[in-house]
Order: C-alpha cells, then structure tokens, then sequence
C-alpha cells in the first residue's frame, strides 16, 4: 500500500492550524491568577485600593527595566514574603499582566 505525502502532512497541518500554543502568555488568565494569589497583597489594576503591603503591579510595571522576560524570572524564583505557589504557565501569564500594564 502506497501512502502519498497529502495524506500524512494534511491532518498535520490541519492540527497545527487549529491548535492555539501551548506555551503562549495570556494576559486575561494572568489578570485571573493575579486577582485570585496576589491581589492581598498587590494592588493589581490601576485605580483600585492599594494595600501598602506590596508594590502595585503598575509600579512595578513603569520600571524601566521591567518586562515580562524579567517578570517571569522573578516569580520563578523564591522570594520572601512571596510563596511560590504558581505553576510555571502561570508564572508566564502573571508576568504578561504586569507587563502590559505599562
């Protein structure tokens, strides 16, 4: 039997189109993490209350060398007060809020 390389690479592609990455940020579920694990401690969104406890993430997002490269590097790494509770994939969402509210 003589399979053709249309019908191996079709489904492939096919899947490749329709799947959305594995690993990509996501802002939205970064916003949800952040209201659930840090909003405590951190102010998460411009113009609500602030706890003093913590930095705003805003604040932390206006600095200059932040991004959501150093972001993720951060939260991946322990750091008192802070438990590091969150999953690595949303380590990387948290880090894509922060960032995009710059």
């Amino acid at each position: 039997m003589k399979v053709t390389n249309r019908l191996v690479i079709a489904p492939l592609v096919c899947c490749a189109l329709l799947s959305p990455p594995a690993a990509a940020q996501d802002v939205k579920a970064g916003y949800l993490v952040a209201q659930r694990w840090c909003s405590g401690c951190h102010e998460i969104e411009k113009g609500r209350f602030e706890t003093g406890m913590a930095p705003s993430f805003a604040s932390i997002a206006s600095r200059p060398t932040t991004t959501a490269a150093s972001l993720d590097w951060l939260l991946s790494k322990p750091h008192d007060p802070m438990p590091g509770y969150l999953m690595r994939q949303e380590t990387e969402d948290v880090s894509a809020y922060i960032a995009s509210l710059k």
